[in-house]
């Protein structure tokens, strides 16, 4: 069985094009320190690019609703005739 050359199988097992790059995730989180916001910490998802930096303190309740908490004036009761 005769080998093959390992140029001849790098080319063929080529690395896929990356979608982002370190400077792209660097950028990001000095955007955000330059913003003055506390890091967390950074997520990539490598087959989208998408870089997600989390801010610390910074918590996310879904099933929080500003109208759930806000207080209502109360209703003036009508005097009847």
């Amino acid at each position: 069985m005769s080998t093959l050359p390992t140029s001849w199988f790098s080319h063929i097992m080529s690395r896929a094009p990356s979608n982002f790059r370190q400077q792209d995730v660097t950028r990001a989180i000095n955007a955000a320190k330059r913003a003055g916001l506390n890091i967390a910490r950074v997520e990539v998802d490598a087959k989208t690019a998408r870089i997600i930096v989390i801010i610390a303190g910074c918590e996310n309740k879904p099933d929080e609703n500003y109208w759930d908490r806000a207080t209502m004036a109360p209703i003036a009761k009508r005097k009847r005739k």
